[in-house]
């Protein structure tokens, strides 16, 4: 089959005319979301610090949620008494793996604030501070 010799469009402008180039869109940066922070469950961890303190349940536990300085600092600090939380706990992540815990409690016949600093280490949730302001 012999070649096919075809006429190719005319890729020049005409003489004469000025062709204005059409700007170009700029691209636009979209940030990429943050994921969002492992899953906590700020009530569950409150509580079985509040019932190791009001001496309900056993010291040991608090080697599963606190860090081992804060579990002996809130072992000694355990006393028979009734403590309740009153609302659900407000939780802030001031970054992906750290949250800030406030709630309010019952304990007998006062109300008090609690303010707990958890931390995300080796896949668990573990609380670095802990404060029952009184």
């Amino acid at each position: 089959m012999p070649p096919v010799v075809r006429r190719l469009p005319a890729y020049e402008p005409p003489a004469g005319v000025v062709v204005i180039p059409r700007p170009r869109p700029r691209p636009v940066w979209v940030p990429v979301p943050e994921p969002p922070p492992p899953a906590l469950d700020a009530a569950r961890l409150v509580a079985v610090v509040l019932e190791v303190l009001d001496g309900r349940r056993a010291g040991r536990l608090l080697r599963h949620v606190a860090v081992p300085g804060l579990a002996a600092r809130l072992g000694s600090l355990v006393r028979s008494r009734t403590t309740r939380m009153l609302r659900v706990p407000r939780v802030c992540h001031p970054s992906r793996f750290v949250a800030e815990i406030s709630v309010t409690v019952r304990r007998d016949e006062r109300v008090l604030a609690v303010a707990a600093r958890a931390e995300h280490r080796n896949g668990r949730w573990w609380f670095t501070a802990f404060t029952v302001l009184e």
